[in-house]
Parts: structure tokens; C-alpha cells; sequence
């Protein structure tokens, strides 16, 4: 498991109690490992006890065996309860978490043995399936290089990179091609923040933004050239080219923060209570230029070709068929489908001689997606038919080329049989398409239904002629209310930068995140059964949260000291000796033979406690 994955485990862990739990029983486990790498496997279960039902855990069934991994240690079980009150009615969620510890010898996609669990009602749950990768990595990244840290100077370009990746590297003129912008890194490089980049010019392209899948959008593994990186992606986009040939895209430059370890002596006591200080260092990255292929469209395409590629249908109609000569009516012609709608015009259409047509008005109605744009285009022509009689209006033809079959397709909607009637008045109301109708109120029929009615009564916002609003009373209001924002906000900075200038009071305010940024190292330590370096790092939690909290530090910092000043602040006496224990179970267990596992959890949980009971402290 990657160095962020198991940070991130742990923080869920210490705040697990206030997030409200679904009934289910899931595998947490890595998708992607290396040969005989040590990682785990957590069945964990969350659910809510019913004791109307009786419905309470009873038992956790392990898998009859794990053919495909080795055992190094486990079952470890864990629970936590979260208590809350709503509405009067009081809710308990309850997690249970049996971890194994394994390595696998061999390559390969191998399922995790299915566990159960047993209610006391006699309910059963079983666990959601899941699958992990074995990979055989290259010798020289090892699992042992991958848990050192590495400097600014000494991290290898295959260890951290950004990428242009497209899901095809030929493509035919207007074809969609899908570039994804990623950046990998090893489990050892310390990437912490990313810097904004500009995408390059993309000259000879069209192209769109799309959304990034919520399962690359957040670091997750990735096997790549053989080996497990850490990857995210940036940024996807939609591209059509414009043109026939080879399309060179320039590099993508970007910066990576990456936070690096200050050298000092070797078990420095500035350490013991502060805990290592790093320093943040940009590192510059580079992608590699990417050259396209793109076709250009076969010789014959039909005279209806426009440039459009994917795969279309076409219809046509008209809002009425029997009309009286002089009226207008709206034809309409809709293209469906999948592909580069951009390059989908009006078709030119042939209307009889005796028929007075205006320019189409286009109506798009399309989703961008990976496999181009879906949904329709549609163009309504307004006709206006001048004398009686029965019209066939012509059939409409659009091409467009199918890239998958590399042919051109031309597609042949049905002709439309219209019916005119004579005008009874001889053609005496002829009016234009342009003119405005007189109306009362009423809705208008015709032209897209787009012409406003004018508004017969007064607008509540008008003010009588005369008004002047400079100096009025209105003006005066929101003058005084501009000066006293204005004051509002300047009392408001000049309060942050003085409480900025108290370092005892940013201390405190700073103490509990400082502490769980130490327990985050503590419970990857615990992991590793790293007995001495744990309860190192759980003293530095616990000392550094009190100096931080008490604002003491030097001389005057000792167990005495502590105690006299948390009694001085009303800390109630088993509060202070819970956090003494524990100061002085860490200093015994660094040098006492024998711990164990166990005992190192229940270390690490009378800290999380003793820093909680005392998080309230000012």
C-alpha cells in the first residue's frame, strides 16, 4: 500500500467516530502491489445496531484460507462507536476492522478469500468481492528503495513525470481523439501540492474540456512500464483535428511541491518534541513532445459531405400539412447521433419556385462525452407557400464519414407531400415574414414562438420623472453602509495580523494539527511493527501537543511544570494523569523488551484520547 493511501487510512481512523456509517461489509485492500510486498487486507464492517431486532455483531467468520497469500500477521481487530443525537432520538454507528497482514510470491490478479460476519439475531454478511494485481517490478525498485525518502537532487525522472497520453495516436480528419494529461510518481516521492500548468496551443485542433472521472481526479495506483506509480489526472480533453498529416504537440510544463526532510544530527532533541522540520521544494517537470497521425477523407465524397464524422440519422417534417396559401409553416430537419457536431450545417434544401423561405434557425441540443458529441441538431426552415395547389417538398440529403467502417454514408430523408389551399381573400393580407403581427395578448404561432409582447402596464421599478439619485436618501444608505463595511472589514485584518504576532496563541490554535500530522507517522510505523521508532514518534505527539497547547517550552518544560499548569486551568485531575501514563508508558516501552503488537495499538489509542481530552484547553 502507497505511502498517501495508509496516511489517509489512519486520518479516517481518527476521526471515523464522527462520520455516520451505512450497513456493509467491505474488503479495503490495494488494487496493485509488487512480489513479496507486505501490505493489508481489512475486512471492515459498518453498521447500526438494532436492539429492537436484537440485531448486534456476534462473530467475525474468517476465510477458511488465503490459497494465494502468505499470512504474516492477523486477524488484528479494531472498533469504534459513534454516538449522536437527532431529534431526540439517539443513533449508534458501529465499525469492526479485522486486518491481515500478507505478501504474495507470485504474479498474477488474485481474488481476496470472502469473510462473514454474524449478528446475534442469526443475520449473516458477507463481504463485498474484491481482487488485487501482483506485479513483478524491476530489480532496482526494490520495496526496500521505495520507503526511502528521496532529496530534490537524487529523485530519478522515472519516479516522478507527467504524461500526455491519448487513447489512439492515428485518426481520421474530424475524428475525436481523447488526451489525458497524468502525472506519476513512486510511492517514495513525497508529492505534496501541484502547481497550476497551462495546457499548450493544441494549433490544429478543436477541442473540449471534460470532466475528469471521480476515480482519477484523486490519487490512485497505477501499474506502468511494469512498475506501481501513484497517478492522477489532470486534465482531459476532446480534440478533432482540422487537418490532414503529422500534428506535433508541443510539451506540458508544470511544477510538483515536494517536501523534503531537513538533515540534522542524528537523534536530534529538537526532534523528540517538534518532530522533523521539512522544507518544500518545486520540482520542474517536463512532458515529452507527442506527434499525431491524421488521415485525411478518401477521394468520391458525395456533394452533401461537409466535413462531419460519426455516426448519424436523419428525419424530417413540417408542423402541418394542409395549409392555406400565404401562411408560413416551419420545416424541420434533425440530425441524430454520435460525432463532430460542429461540422453538421443546414442542408441546402431545393423548395419550389412559388415558396418564399428564410434563413434556418439552428436548435443544438448536445452532450460532449469521450466518444464525441451526442444529440441532436436541428434546423427549422420558415416557407411560406404563394399559391394553391399540391407541393411535394424535396427529400433532404446529408453525408457524413464513418470512421470505424472508413467509408462515406449519405443518408436520404422521405419527401413530404403538402396540400395549399387558395388564399379566400385573393391575396389582399399578404404580409412579409419580417413584419410584426398586431397581438393582445395573445401567443404568437409562428416563427419559433421568439417575439416578445410589448408591456402594456408600468414597471414597478420606474421612478417619477425628476428623481435624481445622487444625494438622496437612498444614496445615503448605501453610503453608510459602504463606510461601515469598510470599517468592519479593517477591525477584521487588523485582528488576524495581531493574532498572528502571538505565536503562544497561533501555537495553540496549531497544536492539534501539528499532533495528528505526528500520529499519521506513529500509525505507519505501527503498520511496520517499528517498536522503537513508534513510540518515539507517539512522544513527539504527545510532548509536542502540550508545549504547543501550554505554550511552554525550554526549562520550564517538564512532567512537573505540566501538571502544576493544567491543574492551574481547572484540567481535571484523571484527565492529567491519563496524559502523565501515557508520557511515561512511551518513555518505559522505548526501552522495555517484549511489546507487542497489542500493546503498541493501545498505545497509540491512549494518546488519540489523552490529546482529545484536553483539545478543548485554551
Amino acid at each position: 500500500m502507497s505511502k498517501y493511501k495508509k496516511g489517509w487510512f489512519f486520518i479516517i481512523m481518527l476521526f471515523f467516530p464522527l462520520i455516520a456509517l451505512a450497513d456493509e461489509f467491505v474488503i479495503e485492500a490495494p488494487t496493485i502491489v509488487a512480489i513479496n510486498e507486505r501490505f493489508q487486507i481489512a475486512y471492515t464492517l459498518s453498521y447500526s445496531p438494532d436492539k429492537n431486532s436484537k440485531k448486534t455483531y456476534a462473530e467475525f467468520v474468517a476465510p477458511a484460507s488465503f490459497p494465494d497469500f502468505k499470512i504474516i500477521a492477523g486477524p488484528v481487530g479494531a472498533m469504534s462507536t459513534n454516538i449522536s443525537i437527532i431529534n431526540g432520538a439517539q443513533n449508534v454507528a458501529e465499525t469492526r476492522i479485522f486486518t491481515y497482514t500478507v505478501t504474495v510470491d507470485k504474479e498474477g490478479v488474485f481474488d481476496i478469500p470472502v469473510a462473514e460476519i454474524k449478528f446475534s439475531n442469526g443475520e449473516t454478511m458477507k463481504s463485498v468481492k474484491k481482487s488485487v494485481e501482483v506485479i513483478k517490478e524491476h530489480s532496482s525498485t526494490s520495496s526496500n528503495s521505495q520507503q526511502q525518502t528521496p532529496n530534490s537532487d537524487n529523485i530519478n525522472p522515472d519516479d516522478l513525470f507527467v504524461r500526455m497520453e491519448f487513447n489512439r495516436q492515428s485518426a481520421y480528419k474530424g475524428e475525436p481523439l481523447i488526451l489525458s494529461v497524468k502525472l506519476y510518481w513512486r510511492p517514495s516521492v513525497p508529492v505534496s501540492k501541484l502547481t497550476k500548468f497551462n495546457m499548450p496551443t493544441l494549433a490544429g485542433f478543436d477541442f473540449q474540456e471534460l470532466q475528469v472521472p471521480a476515480n482519477e481526479s484523486n490519487p490512485y495506483q497505477q501499474k506502468y512500464n511494469n512498475k506501481i506509480y501513484n497517478s492522477v489526472t489532470l486534465a482531459r480533453l476532446i480534440l478533432h483535428p482540422l487537418r490532414a498529416g503529422e500534428i506535433r504537440l508541443d510539451p506540458i510544463e508544470t511544477g510538483v511541491s515536494i517536501q523534503i526532510p531537513v538533515t540534522r544530527s542524528a537523534r536530534d532533541q529538537f526532534d523528540i518534541f517538534f518532530g522533523p522540520q521539512y522544507k518544500t521544494v518545486v520540482k520542474q517537470l517536463k512532458s515529452k513532445p507527442v506527434t499525431l497521425s491524421i488521415k485525411d477523407f478518401p477521394t468520391g465524397a458525395p456533394s452533401s459531405f461537409n466535413g462531419a464524422t460519426g455516426n448519424f440519422t436523419l428525419t424530417s417534417k413540417v408542423d402541418k400539412d394542409k395549409i392555406t396559401a400565404n401562411q408560413a409553416i416551419t420545416y424541420s430537419v434533425t440530425v441524430s447521433g454520435t460525432g463532430n457536431f460542429k461540422q453538421v450545417n443546414p442542408p441546402s434544401i431545393p423548395f419550389p419556385d412559388k415558396f418564399d423561405k428564410y434563413d434556418p434557425k439552428t436548435v443544438e441540443n448536445v452532450k460532449i462525452t469521450e466518444a464525441g458529441g451526442t444529440g441532436t441538431k436541428k434546423f427549422d426552415y420558415v416557407i411560406i407557400p404563394r399559391n394553391g395547389g399540391e407541393y411535394e417538398l424535396p427529400a433532404v440529403e446529408f453525408s457524413y464519414f464513418d470512421t470505424r467502417k472508413g467509408s462515406y454514408v449519405t443518408l436520404t430523408s422521405n419527401p413530404i407531400h403538402l396540400e395549399v389551399e387558395k388564399d379566400p381573400s385573393g391575396g389582399t393580407n399578404i404580409q412579409p415574414i419580417t413584419s410584426m403581427p398586431m397581438v393582445t395578448g395573445k401567443k404568437v404561432e409562428h416563427l419559433g414562438n421568439d417575439i416578445v409582447f410589448i408591456r402594456t402596464t408600468p414597471l414597478a421599478a420606474l421612478k417619477p420623472g425628476g428623481y435624481v439619485f445622487f444625494a438622496s436618501q437612498d444614496f445615503w444608505l448605501i453610503f453608510a453602509a459602504i463606510i461601515l463595511l469598510f470599517i468592519a472589514i479593517y477591525l477584521a485584518v487588523r485582528k488576524t495580523r495581531k493574532d498572528k504576532q502571538n505565536v503562544a496563541l497561533m501555537r495553540n490554535r496549531k497544536a492539534n494539527k501539528v499532533a495528528i500530522s505526528r500520529l499519521k507517522q506513529a500509525a505507519k510505523l505501527l503498520k511496520s511493527d517499528d517498536r522503537v521508532g513508534f513510540y518515539e514518534e507517539v512522544a513527539r505527539a504527545v510532548w509536542g501537543y502540550v508545549s504547543d497547547k501550554l505554550n511552554m517550552q525550554g526549562s520550564e518544560f517538564s512532567r512537573d511544570k505540566v501538571q502544576e499548569k493544567l491543574a492551574s486551568q481547572n484540567v481535571p485531575q484523571e484527565n492529567i494523569d491519563m496524559l502523565i501514563a501515557v508520557m511515561e508508558d512511551c518513555e518505559y516501552a522505548r526501552y522495555a523488551p517484549g511489546s507487542n503488537h497489542e500493546g503498541m495499538e493501545n498505545m497509540y489509542s491512549e494518546a488519540v484520547k489523552a490529546i482529545s481530552k484536553l483539545e478543548n484547553l485554551k
